[in-house]
């Protein structure tokens, strides 16, 4: 169903590295809602104020001792993409054992670091090499400890 093919990957620091505009002006919504702050947390952000993405949007809880990522919202069109469906389920059930496994390091990874990610991936899905690009977005309720993940990601034949 869909198998990992060499990822990029990148520290966001600049939208203007972004090509997809929706994902520009989501990771723009998350730097105004950051503030002075190094992460906004998740009460600052209502998916109300972004519609142009919300189905290409998977929201993941950061669950620790043990750390684990639970689903939260797995955006509708991804699920359609993918044929699976991981709203309320952790990402352990991602039912791809390599694709599981690197969005596990990219999560880990956030946690760790704070960093915003900026990814262009290409992924077999329906039997068709996929281009992507994603940005992963970190939420701290503290403001220090990561407590959430936004990831947005949209496919080469849905770009705008």
């Amino acid at each position: 169903m869909g198998e990992l093919i060499e990822p990029v990957e990148a520290r966001l620091t600049d939208s203007a590295r972004i090509d997809d505009s929706r994902l520009r002006r989501l990771y723009e919504y998350w730097l105004a809602k950051r503030g002075t702050r190094r992460f906004p947390a998740r009460t600052d952000i209502d998916p109300l104020d972004f519609p142009y993405i919300l189905g290409n949007v998977m929201l993941l809880d950061v669950v620790r001792d043990p750390l684990r990522f639970r689903v939260r919202v797995h955006g509708t069109e991804m699920v359609m993409r993918a044929g699976y469906e991981l709203t309320g389920k952790f990402l352990d059930d991602l039912p791809i054992t390599d694709y599981r496994l690197y969005v596990r390091e990219r999560c880990e990874g956030l946690v760790r670091d704070g960093e915003p990610l900026l990814i262009r991936h290409n992924r077999a899905l329906d039997g068709n090499t996929r281009r992507y690009e994603a940005i992963w977005l970190p939420f701290a309720d503290d403001g220090e400890r990561v407590s959430m993940l936004l990831c947005a990601l949209i496919y080469d034949w849905q770009k705008a």
